[in-house]
């Protein structure tokens, strides 16, 4: 099922994309049975960028959604065969490999084709005549090697395109069903074979391993026909016969063909709907990937993920309630994601998710490395508000310290720094200030959503007011949200200015403020998930 990607929430923020990227390095280092691959739900805030670049970090890559795709299911380990080869040689390593159907490729590994047990079957189990060359012509030298005889008179490279006849009557009578260019199978006849040679036939195939006599052999030079000795019975020969035309020539042209990244699903219903029982996977180039089968989709393959900073389905990926979800790490409520097995579920009330990574790789006598103890350290900072949020905790404390000390950087110039460079690095965009970190949550039949932005400098998003003001309505009405708010907070004021459009009486009797004027201000307010949120839920009489 390939790697285990490892992802925060949907508009990831910085301790999200942190997280996962410390997550998974701490994943491969003490666990070798599988891959872990960080990823992404969203772009990359300003912050996170910033910190990357400064620990010389790759960013993760992102992902639309973790449904199982045609790649984690396909098998990748695929037998083929080329174009030219005879279909004894594709029948024979169907069976020694125990595959029903081979993809036929060219030499620039480009598919053209496939050859299944149905064809060869129709080629040689099913037929109860040979099959003469009139339709599928060979070359003498395709025959001599279906045979594994020896060509003793005549030109390898002529193409015979005649019938086949088998000469088991009496040479008059034999006579009677040839025709000039047809190939003859006889044994050791000695009347049969010179008369078929001067009836015109194009190649005379001698069984039982026999040569025939010298002057068979000048009549065949005279008449420019082809003498073959095969080392097996006339019967024998005769089934290998069938089996000696070209893979291209008789291979399917119409096989289903789909791209890795196609969804499992999509592709399960057109291979129910076929008459084929595989799908040929080719990437864009159209060079072979792999094999798709019914086998392989009665498996049920999922694909295999880790949640990281959340655990409910609204704030993950597309797709997760049908992954396996192998582990989670959150320092959120617990939410409504669930699993068919028993999962490492590590759920913490710290103040943000790197502290419970950090504390992760103490646990397991890891040491963490400087480029990791720099994202670590700038996640907690970020979702503590430099530790000054009422979800701090003295382990979060502790952690910054101790990352602070591997990363060799102090703690409040760092996070200063890294506040700085969230408005210093993009102009300002009333989208993304409203809707990079938009968080949903449903307080009984309404459906809230309260968005953050954390700075230095309030004053110059604030300037801003009525734009975002108007966006947040738009926003509201487009995703039927009954609240919408916006935390404008001041790291350095330590407060923050709380936007809201919608109904916003629920947020009034919540939170002990007046929105009439569209915004107030809450004097040491920092934390969504604790003084904002939690209040919401407190206030509506729920636990959801």
């Amino acid at each position: 099922m390939g790697p285990i990607l490892v992802f925060g929430h949907r508009n990831p923020d910085n301790d999200s994309l942190c997280s996962a990227v410390a997550y998974a390095h701490l994943k491969n280092r003490t666990d070798a049975s599988a891959v872990y691959v960080p990823a992404r739900l969203g772009p990359v805030p300003p912050e996170s960028a910033w910190v990357f670049e400064r620990f010389a970090v790759d960013l993760p890559d992102e992902i639309d959604h973790v449904h199982t795709r045609v790649r984690d299911a396909m098998t990748t380990d695929v037998f083929t065969v080329r174009p030219e080869q005879d279909m004894l040689s594709a029948g024979r390593l169907m069976r020694e490999r125990r595959v029903r159907a081979l993809p036929v490729v060219g030499d620039d590994g480009s598919v053209r084709g496939l050859v299944n047990d149905r064809i060869l079957a129709e080629r040689y189990i099913d037929e109860t005549a040979v099959v003469g060359f009139s339709e599928l012509p060979v070359t003498v030298g395709q025959l001599v090697a279906t045979l594994g005889g020896r060509l003793l008179a005549g030109d390898a490279s002529t193409v015979l395109s005649g019938g086949v006849a088998i000469g088991a009557m009496e040479p008059e009578t034999m006579l009677g069903y040839l025709k000039p260019g047809d190939t003859l199978i006889v044994g050791d006849r000695r009347r049969t074979q010179p008369m078929a040679l001067e009836a015109g036939v194009a190649c005379l195939v001698v069984t039982g391993g026999r040569e025939p006599e010298p002057d068979v052999l000048e009549i065949a030079e005279r008449t420019g026909a082809a003498v073959v000795s095969a080392p097996h019975d006339t019967y024998a020969t005769a089934r290998l016969v069938n089996l000696s035309h070209a893979v291209g020539a008789v291979m399917d042209t119409t096989v289903l063909q789909v791209h890795p990244d196609t969804l499992l699903a999509d592709a399960t219903e057109d291979l129910v709907d076929s008459p084929h029982r595989e799908v040929l996977v080719t990437d864009e180039e159209g060079a072979l990937a792999g094999i798709l089968t019914r086998t392989n989709l009665a498996r049920g393959l999922r694909r295999r993920v880790i949640l990281v900073d959340h655990n409910e389905l609204a704030q993950s990926a597309p797709g997760v309630e049908n992954a396996e979800v192998v582990e989670i790490v959150d320092h959120h409520r617990v939410g409504d994601v669930q699993t068919a097995a028993p999962i490492l579920f590590l759920n913490l009330p710290v103040g943000s998710t790197a502290t419970i990574v950090a504390e992760r790789y103490r646990e397991l006598d890891v040491d963490v490395p400087e480029q990791m103890a720099g994202l670590l350290l700038s996640a907690v900072l970020s979702d503590t508000v430099l530790l000054k949020s009422p979800t701090t905790t003295p382990t979060d404390v502790d952690v910054a310290e101790r990352l602070a000390s591997i990363a060799r950087v102090d703690v409040e110039s760092f996070g200063m720094e890294m506040f700085r460079a969230r408005s210093a690095t993009v102009a300002f965009s009333t989208e993304r200030t409203v809707e990079s970190d938009l968080k949903e949550y449903r307080l009984g039949d309404a459906l809230v959503a309260v968005g953050q932005v954390e700075t230095v400098d309030a004053g110059s998003v604030l300037e801003h007011r009525d734009a975002l003001l108007g966006h947040m309505a738009a926003l509201a009405e487009a995703r039927r949200y009954d609240l919408l708010m916006l935390l404008v907070t001041d790291v350095v004021r330590e407060g923050s200015e709380v936007l809201a459009v919608g109904k916003t009486r629920i947020a009034e009797r919540a939170l002990g403020i007046d929105l009439s004027g569209g915004s107030a201000w809450m004097d040491g307010v920092l934390s969504r998930k604790k003084q904002i949120a939690a209040r919401l839920v407190e206030a509506s009489g729920t636990d959801r």
